[in-house]
């Protein structure tokens, strides 16, 4: 794996996207320009109809809980509240996107130079102590159904993985393993000595309550796992 990668180029980037006044969708937001306002907007399979006040500040609060009102602690999770929209001047559109995808504009342009540090699993792991050093014993079959129930439902695409997919220009990418899925990592090493019983996934566990029975990720590995092992 190499130390930096490269993705989409300068031209293709959402910053420039901006500066430009040209429209982007970015995550789970679209960016629709009219003449100096940017309309900024959450998923929504309807017409938006809740409008949000045009401040950065609002724009956080707004975005920090999902749709059954848990908290977010991974920003790139597709759970973005839906059918909300506000209006912005220029001035605001990159300190609006920073909020909703911290990074994610710097990770585009470091992606594009070439010079976005990537940090394996391997690196993390190895660096880990206390609680989290359990983390360099995970199984290669437990980290690629981690990868794939945390990373596969986030926006961002883990450039720290040898199996990361093709990453399309207007992408967000992720140079390193996040606090959340080092989480996953830890109560998976655990899993992966004895699989625990599958309970139906319940949206009112917390998003990265990995240990409690029910959480969605949870579940979603469990079934990964025993589908793997089925088939082994």
């Amino acid at each position: 794996m190499p130390t930096t990668a490269r993705m989409a180029t300068v031209q293709d980037l959402t910053k420039n996207a901006i500066s430009n006044g040209q429209d982007f969708t970015l995550g789970e937001i679209r960016g629709t320009f009219q003449n100096e306002t940017l309309r900024l907007a959450g998923p929504c399979t309807g017409i938006s109809q809740f409008a949000i006040e045009p401040t950065v500040e609002k724009i956080g609060e707004h975005i920090r809980f999902d749709e059954h009102g848990r908290y977010r602690p991974l920003s790139g999770a597709r759970s973005v509240p839906h059918c909300w929209h506000t209006s912005l001047g220029r001035d605001l559109v990159e300190a609006a996107i920073e909020v909703i995808y911290p990074q994610a504009l710097t990770h585009q342009e470091q992606a594009a130079k070439g010079t976005l540090r990537i940090i394996t699993f391997e690196e993390l792991a190895a660096r880990q102590q206390g609680r989290y050093q359990v983390v360099e014993e995970l199984s290669p079959s437990s980290l690629k159904s981690a990868q794939a129930v945390l990373c596969g439902n986030c926006v961002r695409t883990p450039m720290w993985s040898d199996t990361s997919p093709a990453t399309p220009a207007d992408s967000i990418p992720c140079p390193e393993p996040c606090s959340v899925m080092l989480e996953l990592f830890r109560e998976a090493t655990f899993w992966q000595k004895e699989l625990p019983e599958s309970k139906p996934p319940n949206t009112s566990v917390a998003f990265a309550a990995f240990s409690t029975p029910g959480n969605e990720i949870r579940e979603a590995f469990l079934r990964k796992q025993k589908e793997g092992v089925m088939h082994e």
